[in-house]
Parts: structure tokens; sequence; C-alpha cells
């Protein structure tokens, strides 16, 4: 029995619909009950509150919902707005219709005319939101190694447990390291509640002087000396010092625990760090080779305002080499979602909507994304002389979920 067309126009939700966005979001992401799910609306999200959800409705009720979170990314040196799309989900006897594709480019364009110059999101299928010009950008690997892998570095004895104002002092320690590291978010005081959770530890690292410099947070997942799990949930250093001293740490827990979980970004080239980087139990995956390391792909990122990225009269960054693109002519872009980014830009203004007849050269807004993630945008806006990579790491790095 064929039901009327979905009116996909974002309605702003209120207390009202927290029941049945909340039983929605439950069906479609069953990790949560309802009950919590309900709580959350009405005290508020870790990344946002009631302010920050939409519905679309048919027939009566609410037939999908999102949360566009208003987020701030640090990138190349600069603090992005950014809209956090999450919870994107389509009641199952709405599904199939086109409804959540719709819902998510009306998102976009909230997003930006609020102004937004980026969107971030994890994907429940990267295909879907591919389409939408969304690109996969940064990676971790994941390792699991016994703690014994791992050299004592030096500085590992002024590791200790954090006292009660040592969430004061991790946040001070994130909000410097976040202004030189790629993707980090400025965080509020709810989004550190993941500190507090029940099993969950914070250890800071001082230096010489007693100046905290680097923190460690972990869980750990007890069981016998094979089975036992240290996860480090989160590891972040001011300096090189801080960074071996906080590793030597978890090499000295190999009295108590049986393996390490840890997500290290691509530049540390943490199996150089490991006596045998072979994962433990691992079968032979290739004649003599072995697993390492699972390979963590996401979130998925997309630019709202192509023109906030680019510098004007050519001061941005040096074109990149060996880039089907002639760089010497305008930079064409592709954006059918936003079209006030598609055209022709030249010295970071937009200087025709239309693409050339042949299109040669025209990039998709995702290609887009991907080089300016990567540094490589020809006329994106520089990073200051004055910025330097945490740890010399350019890699896009991103602890939170949403």
């Amino acid at each position: 029995m064929m039901t009327e067309p979905v009116d996909i126009a974002l309605q702003p939700a209120g207390e009202d619909d927290i029941p049945a966005m909340a039983a929605l979001w439950a069906e479609a992401f069953p990790e949560k009950p309802v009950e919590r799910r309900d709580r959350e609306l009405r005290e508020g999200l870790v990344f946002g509150d009631l302010s920050d959800c939409w519905t679309v409705r048919s027939e009566g009720r609410i037939a999908g919902a999102l949360r566009t979170y208003r987020l701030t990314m640090n990138l190349w040196g600069r603090q992005l707005p950014t809209m956090g799309l999450a919870g994107v989900a389509v009641a199952p006897d709405f599904r199939r219709r086109g409804i959540g594709r719709r819902m998510c480019v009306e998102a976009l364009r909230l997003a930006r005319e609020r102004g937004d110059v980026l969107c971030a999101l994890y994907p429940f299928r990267t295909a879907f939101y591919r389409e939408l010009g969304f690109v996969l950008a940064g990676e971790l690997h994941r390792y699991r190694f016994a703690p014994a892998e791992l050299a004592m570095y030096p500085g590992w004895d002024r590791v200790v447990r954090a006292p009660e104002t040592g969430k004061g002092e991790a946040r001070d320690i994130y909000g410097r390291v976040a202004r030189s590291t790629n993707g980090l978010l400025e965080r509020t005081e709810r989004m550190w509640s993941f500190v507090d959770r029940v099993g969950t530890y914070l250890y800071l690292h001082r230096n010489p002087r007693g100046v905290p410099t680097g923190y460690v947070v972990v869980r750990g997942r007890g069981g016998s000396p094979e089975r036992s799990r240290l996860r480090v949930v989160e590891l972040m250093a001011e300096d090189r010092e801080a960074y071996l001293g906080l590793l030597g740490w978890l090499s000295v827990q190999r009295d108590q625990w049986g393996r390490i979980l840890y997500d290290a970004l691509p530049g540390e080239y943490f199996h150089r760090r490991l006596s045998h980087p072979r994962t433990a139990a691992s079968n032979m995956t290739r004649g003599l080779w072995f697993h390492s390391a699972s390979i963590l792909r996401g979130p998925m990122f997309r630019i709202l305002d192509l023109g906030q990225v680019l510098s004007p009269a050519g001061t941005g960054v040096e074109p990149p080499r060996g880039m089907p693109l002639d760089w010497h002519e305008p930079l064409q872009v592709r954006d059918p979602q936003l079209p006030e980014n598609q055209g022709r830009w030249e010295d970071g203004e937009r200087v025709e909507a239309a693409l050339s007849t042949a299109g040669n050269g025209a990039l998709s807004i995702g290609e887009v994304t991907t080089l300016f993630f990567e540094g490589r945008l020809p006329g994106q806006t520089p990073p200051s002389d004055s910025w330097t990579p945490n740890l010399g790491l350019r890699d896009i790095r991103l602890f939170d979920e949403f």
C-alpha cells in the first residue's frame, strides 16, 4: 500500500518529540536502550543537546531524525566551525525512499548557512556518504602487544596517577596539543565525561620540573595473564620526552597485564618500537609474513564552504605534483549538493558558477576535501609561520566519537 510522500523539511525537535526520537534511535542503534536515550535527550548529550536534533514527519509521526552538533576542529593551525552529523535514522517502514539521503543534504545546507566550514561523521556505510561528497581521511593502526615487547623508555617513573585536579591538568595539555594537531576537536566539559567512567584511569606525565606535559587514559579488562588487556583510550604528549615516558610506563605494566591495545597514528611508526611486532596467536597471512596491526579508518569529512578554506590572492600552498589537473588553470569543482562550492575558483574566489563545457580537470568536492586534509589543495590557506605539528605528525587524529 503506497503512502504519501514524506516532506523532507527538517524540523527542530521539541520536548514533545523526545519519546518518539528515543524510540527511533533505540531501534536503529540498539547499543543503547530507549530509556537511556530518553534520559540523554532530556539531560543533554555528550556533544550537544536537544537543540541539535532534527526530525522529518509523515502520516502524523516521525519518519526520520538526525543530529547536527556544533563542533570546532583544529586543522592546519586553524580552528574551523564543523558540523558533527550523527544519529541519521529512518523508521523501518519509511526506508528505501531516499529519505535518509535527502535529510543529510538538508542538514548540509543548514550547517553551511549557520557558518560551518566542514562536516564530520562516522558512517554506517561509506558508499552512502561518498555519494554526498564525503571522504575518509585519517587512519589508525591498532596494535595488540605484550607490554614486555615495548622498551622501558626513560621517564616512565614520572608518570603518576592523576590527583583530583588531574582532569583539569589533562584538559590544559589537550588544549595546547590540539592547536598543533590536525583533527582534534575543542572539547567542552561534558566531552570530558569519558574520563569519569567506571574502570577508567587517568595518569599524568610530569617533566623534571614537575610540570605536566602528557597524559594517558586507560581501561583494563581482567582475566588470566594471557587474556587480561589494558586498553589505551587516549595518549597525549606535548613533546618527545613525555611521549617516550608514557610509552615506558605502558611497558612497566607487564606485571599485571598480558596485552596492551594501542591505536597509533601511521606517522608514529609504532611497529619499530616493538621487539616483535607480531599479533599474539596470529597465523601466517601470506607465506612467511605475519599480522602486526589492524587498520582503522574513519571518520569521513566534507568541505561545506570552499571559500573559507581557500586563500585570497593566491597566498596558499604550492600546487601538488603529479595530479591530473593543469594547476595553472582555475580550480574547477563539482558539488551537486552545495552548488555554492561548484564552479571555477581563482585566488580564493569563485569567478564563475558554471564549469567549462568540456569539464576537463574538474574535481569532485570529495577530491577537493581529500587534498585539503592532506594539505595539498592549491590555494588553501596555509598555516602560520609559527605553527609546528605536534611531535612532527601531520596525520589526521580525532579521538572523539559522536
